[in-house]
């Protein structure tokens, strides 16, 4: 069905039950047309007369001519006999007193048992032809003689005052001018449009007498609607030949630009319509046919007009503004008119009680606002007046059903176009919000019964507000609402509508079939019962998805603090849902004396939930299992919406006490006048023991003693979202550096056990797929505990390991079968309990091996910490490894390929995917959707796990081992579907339906085919060379720089034009996974690249591109990057040791001169990350050089020109030494002569004392040649920091280091002094200057238990000195003496202060009292 034809609105697809659009059951169904039987009865002679006019309808366009016309005359002869009858029975029944007291008791004059038989009859026949599939652009004159005698039966049939009839007549007549003819007057089309002509003006073919009433009151709707339905059947017989031609492929296209108006002769059916639009005339029957000439003036513009016109010709502008006319003149003369004196004053009662009459103009306001928006510069007010209008209507509709359903079509279509609706001053209603408007009467739709036995009021009695479709209709246009920017702000903040929807949803949870419900429909359980109960199963549904889209509406797009508050007002109201937790009669409430602290708001928080939810819980305390279960998924959600609102702002946490106490603590210091609102509110991690607790009940929850596994699912669900909130977090109380969630270990794992339990508790009841999915949400729900470190107890992991590790008999080895073989038995997990349930039985084994295959992955991954995993190995049996891995592989071949038949949209390949047979079950049609999901979901999972696996084996196993060769056959079949599934995530495929349950997170996915990749690359000698393909991996290695790498670096690729989208809007946990692995691949491939068949030179460009990028500052280097162009780093490094020696000179120069660049960039934050790898780099491209001395040459004073020390080190451990120094021995020299860099003054005189200490005893001129430049700017630094000269930024955090390495340097001078044959005096002039500067040293720092007692002196860098001087002493006692000579006193005695002080172990001085003498006097005998 087009959008066109149901306005867009997803609203009135409600008409259409679920699955009419394929409701063929079995493929031998499809044949002819089939329908759906109608519903049987208890009559025989009812069901016999359904069954005669089906096989009258079958076999009627099988006979000629003549016996068609045979059997119209019958129809029509039965019509004729049976009005003469009843003719009859009315002239004797007039003026009987008894009859007339009587009438309210029989049936009324509209329903014609016989008519409503003929027009049955005839529309079933008519469907049932074939005649329109070969009459196409055929003119037939009026047709067969039976085509003539229906058109005339049609008509006498068509002033019907019964709507049934009248309605079935005028669809029988579109049927007849629609069979293929188009424009001839002497067409039976034209012969139907006069005959309505004169059947509007009371006239009947025949010539037979009708009375004016009759005429007046029904002929005229029914010719309306007549025409309409022409029109409509034209547009289907339109697309039926569109179709028709693209399906057969006819050279013909089919015609798009068809508007609708040139197939019958539209515009003199709306010449017809139109008079009816604008009478006035207060007869009876006249508000009749102003309903029927509305509705047939909606579906024909409707079916003439698209929506898709940009632009509207002068005639379509025309008719839709005859439309905004009628709607207002009609709506307007409903309220004016009077039929008698007596309903004088009662034109709210008259307006209310044409249900119908309301319903077609809501709708008539629903199909022209599409085109509004071309009628703006003449009136842009109608919209506005529509919805004034829609307003009015629904207050004084009286609850009618189909009132309220087209008012909620309107307003959800109203909000689709919103941008159309201004405020309008001359409206008391608001028009701006469409939201405020209609919330109203939709909530009071919702609203749940509640039986008093006192009424207050006249709605009090009626025990439900509105029947399904319309309910179902406003939880629909409620949740269209929810998603529009356009919601009430005040709605945002208000709990109401979510209270609102709890009790409906607790109301309506109640009406449920059980399973197998329909399996025993009968004759005593009609159709209509099952459609009851599927129809309550579908509010519950659209309930429970509005409620979803109404947190996420309230949440979207708010401050922080607005999405904090709304966020815990949903999680402690689910939580007292949950627990059952309400206000009870007589409890207080409010605080009367309002204390502004922590505990308060936590209190208040607490308090506001289970006020919230007495509400829902008034109604039943404990309440439903159903609402339970939804409140315990609301809460799931809700912490998961929490995580994310964390993880996009900074200096926020949720989940830390100390975080959010300080937050909470800086909301009360703000101020606000409410105690708990956006302003105040609380935090999740106050609450943390009533979560706990909620989940733990809600994971063993009950009723009567039996097990509820929907609830105890949800609950599992809630302990899976706290550990992903707190699992990280320590406990605030003991501060021991334990988990918070330790502390309630026991409790956790009860309930984890729990449902791990279930495999073997399922045989206990009968609904056992509930049990399955149980088990399989505790294998994740273990796993997030290994994940999180939770459990430390051995004892406790092997309880919990039991349930979920394989057993040999649930893994046979088997080897990948051949052509027509069939492993489906060894392979596959059958039940032999035969009430077990089948399609979802495969759960269990299916967990157990998504656990294994997890944990195993997760552990190579760095996802889990190796003592936990090596828990989970100790317990697992070695030998059922391989075999396991097997089953593993089967698994992901199986999810691979469902998944890749869900993707593809085509009908065929759809077709082909119903009956798809695996390797691990039979039919995909016995498979139940969950246990589907869960095998698509684990596909990638499964195949890193048994690639892994059977490539461990295959190292380990001998020549002779007989499962090798299955091990490989099943690795070849592994590596296309992991090349394939990494292709498919990153084009988007996954990406096509958001609403898909089977749609995979792209960044797992990816990351997991590619680790399954590396396996394979890393492992080269074990897999055969004719598994790679050179041009597949380079094309993988493409695929991953250009739509990951470089879409999250930030880098545009139009060059390539590639046609994959880009992965820079990843968010989550497996973001930095994806990075790492295929950073990790590349280097993989580059590292391996001499065994593996793939050139160098290709995967040059782009390991080289991005680093160029960052050369060229296209890219900013930060934390969040930095471990990418590390990356790139070491693969080009890869490159260069294996790269042709033709081209490797100028790799090798672009390699130096793009790592001196990066060193250069990085700042502070990162430097420390990427020295190492860019020394690493450039140490590689020194040690097999292609380049000159003289280039490297330049290079070393590049770096010291630049502070490049670590690479300048790098260069002095690789480059001779005497290049090094003599071509940046100026460089050096201006760096240490630079006094206000202090940062660069240590690392450059570290970097020159290694170097001088790399200097050979053999080249002592080397040396002498480096000093001469340095060492007064070295003797000028010692000073400086010595004295603490002119301190600036991070000069007292280098001052120690920079002291101690000049001391370094200047000692290596004096050893080459001591060992060069020099003069006496110029040895005794090098130290006496050097002496000078200690000795200042000392003086200004003093000595350890000697201090100087000056701002800023460190005793530390006092003793070096001094120890300098020892050493001297020592090793040239006569130099030294000769020193101490041309020194001065006050300079001579601090050094030999310092000498002796350094010699004596740094001793405190002794400042011991004088003993007292002892005074023999004082002692007294």
């Amino acid at each position: 069905h087009h959008d066109d034809e149901y306005h867009e609105s997803p609203i009135l697809g409600l008409y259409l039950r679920e699955g009419d659009e394929n409701s063929i059951p079995t493929p031998l169904h499809g044949v002819g047309t089939w329908r759906e039987p109608l519903d049987p009865t208890g009559s025989s002679k009812v069901r016999l007369l359904d069954s005669s006019i089906h096989v009258f309808a079958a076999t009627f366009g099988l006979q000629d001519g003549q016996t068609q016309a045979k059997a119209l005359r019958m129809l029509e002869s039965m019509y004729t006999s049976s009005q003469m009858e009843k003719e009859k029975l009315n002239r004797f029944a007039v003026g009987t007193t008894l009859i007339s007291e009587s009438q309210g008791k029989v049936k009324p004059r509209e329903e014609d048992v016989c008519a409503s038989n003929v027009i049955a009859t005839i529309l079933s026949c008519l469907q049932a032809l074939p005649l329109h599939e070969a009459t196409y652009d055929t003119l037939i004159g009026v047709g067969p003689p039976w085509m003539e005698r229906a058109t005339n039966l049609l008509l006498r049939l068509l002033p019907s005052p019964s709507d049934v009839i009248r309605r079935g007549a005028a669809e029988g007549l579109s049927y007849l001018a629609t069979l293929g003819v188009s424009e001839d007057a002497h067409t039976l089309q034209s012969t139907i449009l006069h005959s309505l002509d004169e059947v509007m003006k009371g006239n009947t073919p025949g010539n037979q007498p009708k009375s004016q009433t009759d005429t007046i009151s029904f002929a005229r709707p029914g010719a309306l609607l007549a025409l309409a339905c022409i029109q409509r059947a034209a547009k289907r017989m339109k697309k039926t030949e569109n179709d028709r031609a693209v399906s057969r492929s006819v050279s013909r296209a089919p015609d798009s630009n068809d508007s609708g108006i040139d197939g019958p002769p539209f515009l003199i059916m709306m010449t017809r319509i139109l008079p009816s639009l604008t009478t006035q005339n207060p007869e009876v029957g006249s508000h009749l046919a102003r309903t029927y000439a509305l509705h047939s003036f909606g579906v024909m513009v409707s079916n003439s007009i698209r929506i898709s016109d940009e632009t509207l010709s002068p005639d379509k502008v025309q008719i839709i503004w005859k439309a905004f006319e009628a709607v207002e003149t009609s709506f307007l003369g409903a309220w004016s008119p009077a039929v008698s004196d007596i309903s004088k004053g009662k034109e709210r009662e008259k307006f209310a009680s044409e249900a119908a009459f309301l319903a077609v103009l809501l709708r008539l306001m629903t199909t022209i606002l599409p085109w509004l928006q071309h009628f703006n510069t003449l009136d842009r007010w109608i919209p506005s007046r529509f919805s004034c209008i829609a307003s009015t209507i629904l207050e004084w509709c009286g609850g009618h059903p189909v009132v309220l359903f087209e008012g909620t079509v309107f307003f959800e279509r109203l909000n689709f176009y919103s941008n159309l609706v201004s405020p309008n001053s001359c409206c008391v209603t608001t028009t701006e919000n469409t939201a405020g408007l209609a919330m109203s009467f939709l909530l009071s739709i919702l609203r749940p019964p509640q039986s008093k036995v006192v009424a207050d009021k006249e709605e009090d009695f009626t025990s439900c507000r509105g029947p399904l479709d319309a309910q179902r209709s406003a939880a629909m246009c409620l949740k269209a609402l929810c998603s529009s920017c356009d919601f009430p702000n005040d709605a945002f903040l208000s709990f109401d509508l979510a209270n609102a929807l709890y009790s409906f949803l607790h109301d309506r949870c109640g009406r449920r079939s059980f399973q197998h419900f329909t399996n025993c429909r009968s004759l005593a359980l009609s159709r209509a019962v099952t459609n009851y109960f599927e129809d309550c199963q579908l509010i519950e549904t659209e309930t429970i998805s509005l409620i979803h889209a109404l947190l996420k509406a309230q949440v979207a797009g708010r401050k922080t603090d607005e999405q904090s508050y709304i966020c815990m007002r949903w999680l402690l109201s689910a939580r007292s849902l949950v627990s059952g937790d309400m206000i009870k009669r007589g409890e207080q409430t409010r605080d009367t004396h309002i204390d502004f602290s922590v505990s308060t708001v936590i209190e208040r928080a607490g308090l506001i939930g289970r006020r919230d939810a007495s509400i829902t819980l008034g109604h039943s305390n404990p309440p439903r299992w159903q609402l339970k279960c939804i409140a315990a998924n609301i809460a799931s959600v809700v912490i998961e919406t929490m995580l994310d609102i964390e993880s996009q702002t900074e200096g926020i946490s949720f989940s830390n006490y100390k975080l959010a106490h300080a937050r909470c603590t800086e909301m009360l210091r703000e101020g606000g006048s409410q105690l708990y609102s956006s302003s105040h509110h609380s935090y999740p991690i106050f609450h943390i023991e009533e979560l706990v607790t909620m989940a733990c009940s809600a994971s063993a929850a009950t009723s009567n003693h039996s097990e509820i596994p929907s609830v105890q699912i949800s609950g599992v669900r809630i302990l899976i979202s706290l550990f992903h909130a707190f699992g990280r977090e320590l406990d605030f109380a003991t501060n021991d550096g334990t988990y918070v969630l330790q502390q309630f270990s026991s409790q956790i794992i009860s309930a984890v056990k729990h449902a791990l339990q279930s495999e073997s508790s399922h045989k206990d009841t009968a609904s056992g797929h509930e049990f399955h999915r149980l088990f399989a949400v505790g294998c994740e729900a273990l796993f997030v505990m290994l994940r999180y470190g939770f459990i430390t107890d051995s004892i406790a992991m092997k309880r919990l390991l039991k349930p979920v590790l394989l057993s040999a008999e649930e893994v046979p080895f088997s080897s990948y079968p051949n052509t027509g073989e069939n492993i489906f038995h060894s392979l596959s997990s059958k039940s032999v309990d035969i009430i077990d349930d089948p399609r979802t039985y495969p759960l269990f084994r299916i967990s157990k091996l998504s656990f294994t295959a997890k944990v195993s992955v997760a552990s190579e991954l760095g996802q889990i910490d190796q003592t936990s995993a090596s828990m989970v190995s100790d317990n697992l049996e070695t030998h059922i490894i391989v075999p396991t891995a097997v089953h593993a592989a089967a698994s992901a071949i199986d999810g691979f390929l469902l998944h890749t038949s869900k993707s593809n949209s085509d009908d065929e390949s759809r077709s082909t995917a119903e009956n798809f047979t695996g390797l691990t079950f039979e039919n995909r049609s016995n498979l139940d959707d969950t246990v589907e999901y869960e095998i698509i979901k684990s596909w990638p999972t499964f195949a890193a796990y048994a690639v892994k696996s059977l490539l461990a084996s295959i190292a380990k196993s001998s020549s002779d081992d007989d499962v090798e060769p299955s091990s490989k056959e099943w690795l070849r079949k592994l590596y296309p579907i992991a090349c394939s599934g990494l292709r498919r995530a990153i084009s988007g495929t996954e990406r096509q339906g958001n609403s898909n349950p089977t749609k995979l997170h792209e960044s797992e996915t990816v990351a997991l085919c590619i680790y399954s990749l590396r396996c394979f690359v890393m492992e080269k000698d074990i897999v055969n060379y004719d598994v790679f393909c050179p041009h597949e991996l380079i094309d993988i290695v493409h695929l991953l720089t250009k739509s990951i790498i470089f879409s999250y670096l930030g880098l545009s690729d139009t060059a390539s034009g590639s046609q994959y989208e880009s992965f820079s809007d990843s968010r989550g946990d497996n973001l930095d996974l994806l990075l790492n692995q295929s950073c990790m691949l590349i280097e993989d491939i580059c590292r391996n690249i001499e065994t593996l068949p793939v050139k160098s030179t290709v995967l040059t460009r782009l390991v080289l591109e991005p680093l160029a990028a960052v050369q060229e500052h296209q890219i900013t280097m930060t934390n969040d990057n930095i471990f990418i162009i590390c990356s790139f780093l070491r693969s080009s490094q890869s490159l260069l040791k294996n790269y042709p020696a033709k081209e490797k000179a100028t790799l090798e120069k672009s390699l130096v001169e793009l790592t001196l660049s990066i060193s250069k960039d990085a700042h502070d934050d990162i430097i420390e990350k990427i020295n190492s790898t860019c020394s690493s780099l450039l140490k590689s491209c020194c040690e097999q050089t292609c380049m000159s001395d003289q280039e490297w040459g330049l290079v070393a004073a590049y770096t010291a020109s630049n502070g490049l020390w670590d690479a300048w080190t790098t260069l002095s451990s690789t480059l001779p030494l005497t290049v090094l120094i003599t071509s940046s021995i100026k460089a050096v020299t201006n760096s240490l002569a630079e006094l206000k860099r202090s940062s660069n003054h240590t690392r450059a005189l570290v970097a020159l004392r290694m170097a001088l200490q790399s200097v050979s005893n053999n080249d002592p001129c080397l040396i002498c040649f480096a000093l001469q430049h340095v060492g007064c700017e070295v003797l000028q630094l010692l000073r400086v920091y010595s004295l603490r000269i002119n301190p600036g930024k991070y000069f007292d955090e280098n001052r120690i280091t920079v002291c101690a390495e000049s001391v370094k340097v200047n000692m290596i001078a004096f050893q080459y002094l001591n060992t060069a044959s020099m003069e006496e005096n110029g040895f005794v002039s090098f130290l006496s200057a050097l002496f000078d500067v200690l000795v200042e040293a000392i003086s200004f720092n003093g000595l350890p238990n000697h201090p100087s007692g000056k701002n800023g002196a460190d005793e530390t860098i006092g003793r070096m000195c001094a120890q300098f001087f020892v050493y001297v002493a020592r090793t040239t006692p006569a130099m030294f003496k000769s020193t101490l000579t041309v020194m001065s006193v006050e300079r001579r005695s601090v050094l030999e202060a310092a000498v002796r002080a350094d010699m004596g172990g740094y001793a405190a001085p002794k400042n011991d009292p004088a003993k007292k003498r002892l005074n023999l006097k004082g002692f007294v005998r």
